[in-house]
């Protein structure tokens, strides 16, 4: 009996551990890349966090270029890639999209985000023309986005080819600018669910001002974490959970009473209509994962096309938050919150959907700390290496010590601007609308309009890129410029 037992043990340990190591090969859960994707080579190994394009120029030599860190990593179907986009960009945005049709009206809502869907799609598929064009005539490795808008800019006009340090610096800002942006809108989530079940289970609940310093130290605790393991395991128990959550939602707004239609109002006005747009970015933003997860696909042809992985995977995730967003109004009228989570009634059911998304989205926290990581890191690090005498300890302090200071940014910025209804409308409207809109565009312009030839074809490409770029800045500076007055107001 006793061997028996030890025996059953066994095998479950050993099961976890396959599991959690199959999970380990999968593009990243919960709204971001897979860690080795995004720079994160290896986090447990004195931090040697190095650049996949950096990797790749090191390994040229005389007998030919070598397979980099990314062509060398184990290759997905095209089914697995659809569902790690799909499960990237089905994140905890869905819970705000009512209130984004609160902003702009029911059917402007619906309008927005079938068009800002289709513009994004269009949008992913042209990250990855020009990335795939790029590594073709350069014979170099997968790019990721900050190294493709440095590749397209060198291959663009002779005048403006110096630029190109320039615009991979910008994408890569705005990279960490959304990234941040996220995990503020991540801390303000959590402050507010944290708060619904503090009053459903005492009676004396500290203020929502009070929970932003409070709770500091476990989102500090959360970022010491280093283990890939964990954080996979983490990652896939919330996977699970968030659907769990996402049906229990749904079933709730398809039974409750809903409001009369009439009542609602289906346009307001051009400054609910920004703010609306905004949102809805934040909650469809997927490019930065697009081509990570292009230069795994053991097919990526299969990425484009109307019936490619992108095509179908961002028309779905449209399907569903069109349905959470017209749904929820329709329900909620102009009561609803900034999530829709808030207006579940604080019963048993309500508060478990309640503490499974809490749970979720502070683990998460995590990985969307990571990319920042990734992308700044590697610079200190090598002002460190060119420091005389700094050993490996040190280094050891100045990275955690890094880590710890994005989340005292982020807890001051989430204390500063409190509101989902005006952080996640900020964060779209900027760095989300750059990235998914006026970036792509402007770099599938600088590659091709080089190249011109007279065919219909050809100029309806060019005047896409054109009203995707005048599109997207007009939302760029007039969102930003409302939500600015707005938070001063």
């Amino acid at each position: 009996m006793e061997h028996r037992r030890k025996s059953i043990s066994e095998g479950l340990q050993h099961g976890v551990r396959r599991i959690s190591e199959g999970f380990l090969h999968m593009t990243n859960a919960d709204r971001m890349l897979d860690l080795h994707d995004i720079g994160m080579h290896n986090v447990q190994s004195e931090y040697q966090l190095v650049s996949k394009w950096d990797e790749a120029e090191e390994a040229l030599g005389r007998g030919g270029r070598k397979k980099s860190f990314v062509e060398r990593k184990e290759k997905i179907s095209s089914k697995f890639a659809l569902i790690n986009l799909m499960k990237g960009m089905l994140g905890a945005g869905c819970f705000s999209v009512p209130l984004a049709f609160k902003q702009s009206g029911y059917a402007a809502g619906l309008v927005i985000i079938l068009v800002l869907g289709f513009l994004c799609a269009l949008c992913m598929i042209k990250l990855v023309k020009c990335a795939g064009y790029l590594s073709k005539i350069n014979q170099s490795a997968p790019l990721d986005y900050g190294n493709m808008a440095y590749k397209a800019t060198q291959a663009s006009y002779t005048p403006i080819r110096k630029l190109a340090p320039i615009s991979r610096a910008l994408v890569n800002t705005s990279l960490c600018v959304l990234q941040l942006g996220i995990c503020c809108c991540f801390y303000i989530f959590v402050v507010y669910h944290l708060h619904e079940l503090l009053e459903f289970f005492m009676n004396d609940v500290p203020s929502r001002a009070a929970l932003f310093p409070i709770i500091l130290p476990a989102f500090i605790l959360l970022v010491s974490l280093s283990s890939m393991r964990a954080l996979s395991l983490v990652s896939l128990g919330g996977n699970f959970l968030m659907l769990i959550a996402l049906a229990v939602i749904m079933f709730q707004l398809l039974t409750t009473e809903h409001k009369k239609l009439s009542d609602l109002p289906p346009v307001t006005d051009l400054g609910g209509v920004v703010s609306a747009a905004g949102a809805i970015l934040y909650a469809l933003e997927g490019q930065a994962m697009v081509l990570p997860l292009e230069n795994r696909m053991k097919k990526p042809e299969d990425m484009k096309g109307p019936f490619g992985v992108l095509s179908v995977g961002v028309g779905m995730v449209v399907v569903i938050y069109s349905f959470a967003g017209f749904f929820g109004f329709l329900a909620y009228g102009n009561d609803v919150q900034d999530s829709i989570t808030l207006n579940l009634p604080n019963d048993y059911l309500g508060v478990f959907v309640k503490a499974v998304l809490l749970f979720v989205v502070y683990s998460g926290f995590l990985i969307q700390v990571f990319p920042i990581v990734a992308m700044i890191w590697p610079a200190i690090k090598k002002k460190l290496r060119n420091s005389c005498g700094v050993s490996t300890t040190t280094k050891r302090i100045v990275h955690f010590a890094f880590r710890y200071s994005i989340v005292v940014v982020v807890f001051l910025l989430s204390y500063a601007i409190p509101r989902l209804s005006d952080m996640i409308p900020l964060v779209g409207v900027t760095a989300g609308m750059l990235l998914a809109l006026v970036f792509p565009s402007f770099f599938h312009l600088l590659i091709f309009l080089p190249q011109f030839e007279c065919r219909i074809g050809f100029f309806f490409d060019i005047l896409l890129d054109i009203l995707c770029i005048v599109i997207g800045m007009f939302f760029v500076i007039y969102g930003f410029i409302t939500n600015v007055q707005h938070l001063m107001h």
